[in-house]
C-alpha cells in the first residue's frame, strides 16, 4: 500500500524528537495524528514539506512542525521535505529561487560570484548592526526572497497533487491486484481437468 512504501523513507518518531531546535515544542509531539499517514496528511505535507524548504530563512524545520501541529498533519513526512534544502543543496536552491524572482521582477540575474557575496552578506546581517549594512542589500535579496516563496508555493501545490494522485493510483493498483488474485482463487485448476497421456 502506498502507506508502507512512503513510510521505509521517513524518519522515525525518536529521530524527530531528539532534534535540536524542536525542543519547546516537544510536549506537543505526542499527538497521535502527527504520526498518521493518509491520504490528506500526506498531500498537505507535501504542500507544507516543499513550502518550508523554500523558505529562506534558518531553522525551517521550527516552522515545519509548528505548521504539522497546528494542522494535524505528517510530521515525519513534512520533515524529510524540509531536508531537500541543507548545505550540498543550498546554494541551487538559492540560484533557482533568485533567478525566479528577477525573472518576475525583471531585473538582471546575478553571476554564481555575486549570489555567493550577497548570500555570505545576508547571512551576517544579523552580526551587524543596522547602520553597518551595505547600500542595497535589501534591494538586491528581494528577488531572491519573492522567487523562494512563489516557487515553494508553486513546487508545495504541484507535490499536494502529486501525492493524491499517486495515493490514489496505489490504493487502485492495489485493489485491482486484490481481485486477479481473488479471481485466479475461483478458476478451477486447468492442469487437473486436462485427460493424461
Amino acid at each position: 500500500m502506498a502507506k508502507a512504501f512512503i513510510r521505509r523513507y521517513l524518519p522515525s518518531p525518536e529521530q524527530i524528537r531528539e532534534m535540536k531546535g524542536l525542543g519547546f515544542l516537544r510536549n506537543r509531539l505526542s499527538d497521535p495524528s502527527l504520526w498518521h499517514l493518509n491520504r490528506r496528511s500526506a498531500s498537505w505535507a507535501m504542500f507544507w514539506g516543499l513550502f518550508c524548504a523554500f523558505l529562506p530563512i534558518p531553522f525551517q524545520m521550527v516552522p515545519a512542525t509548528a505548521i504539522a501541529i497546528l494542522f494535524r498533519i505528517n510530521l515525519p513526512l513534512i520533515i524529510l521535505l524540509v531536508w531537500l534544502t541543507n548545505p550540498l543543496t543550498l546554494l541551487p536552491f538559492m540560484y533557482s529561487g533568485y533567478w525566479f524572482g528577477s525573472y518576475i521582477l525583471d531585473v538582471p540575474m546575478l553571476s554564481w560570484h555575486q549570489l555567493e557575496h550577497l548570500a555570505t552578506r545576508a547571512m551576517h546581517m544579523s552580526d551587524a548592526p543596522v547602520d553597518a549594512f551595505e547600500p542595497g542589500l535589501l534591494q538586491q535579496l528581494k528577488p531572491f526572497f519573492l522567487g523562494s516563496l512563489l516557487l515553494g508555493l508553486i513546487l508545495g501545490t504541484i507535490g499536494y497533487i502529486g501525492m493524491r494522485y499517486f495515493w490514489r493510483w496505489h490504493v487502485i493498483r492495489a485493489w485491482h491486484k486484490r481481485l486477479a488474485e481473488r479471481l485466479a482463487r475461483k478458476q478451477p485448476n486447468a492442469s487437473s481437468s486436462d485427460p493424461k497421456d
